[in-house]
């Protein structure tokens, strides 16, 4: 059976994709058919290039990134502001039957921003991972000032989702950032369901797939 994740964050800048990269090379390097796509990327370079999807395809040493991304867009913006900005909008279905169609055994699916993040009109990136219902969820916390807010604010919603994470990385992103690890992981472990798993990950650390 083939398994498929989502990663998903409390905000923009928390770190999925590093996570994700190391993902994908961990579970690449022990043997695994895997693939890490991020469907939908917003901000592009004079180049036409995206920051996280180029991170993402190193990571795989691949050079194309429609293999790993259906929508990317120029505007550093929510979705739909981005996509409006440029007279197109993100297609619900067509997003969540390319991430269904990967043709990996496992696929880590990067989303964009946090659950509450607009991809077109009426429609949340909780809404893309609702239409997913076999994905296992990752959810990843960048810790700094405000954290734990945003982490059990996300939490919440995916509990009431019925999407509790199977794995939740705390991720300092910055170095002066990782005296809010253990604060914020024992603030939201009274939140976290049976079995989930919680990482952290000091400053520079590679997230690697146990």
């Amino acid at each position: 059976m083939k398994r498929r994740i989502f990663i998903t964050a409390t905000d923009t800048d928390a770190g999925k994709t590093w996570v994700t990269a190391g993902a994908v090379r961990s579970l690449a390097a022990s043997g695994i058919d895997v693939r890490a796509v991020k469907p939908v990327a917003c901000g592009l370079d004079a180049d036409g290039r995206n920051e996280d999807i180029e991170v993402l395809l190193a990571a795989q040493n691949l050079y194309d990134a429609d293999l790993i991304s259906l929508y990317r867009l120029a505007l550093p913006a929510a979705p739909s502001l981005a996509a409006a900005a440029e007279g197109v909008e993100i297609n619900p279905q067509q997003l969540v039957s390319w991430c269904e169609n990967r043709p990996a055994d496992t696929c880590l699916i990067e989303g964009v921003g946090g659950l509450m993040v607009p991809l077109s009109d009426g429609w949340l990136v909780s809404d893309w991972l609702a239409a997913m219902s076999d994905c296992e969820v990752w959810l990843v916390i960048g810790c700094r000032l405000g954290a734990i807010n945003h982490a059990l604010l996300t939490l919440d919603k995916l509990n009431s989702m019925g999407r509790s994470p199977a794995r939740v990385i705390l991720n300092a992103a910055n170095a002066g950032d990782e005296s809010w690890l253990e604060p914020v992981a024992q603030a939201i472990t009274p939140f976290l369901g049976a079995g989930c798993l919680l990482h952290r990950l000091r400053h520079g650390d590679v997230y690697v797939q146990d």
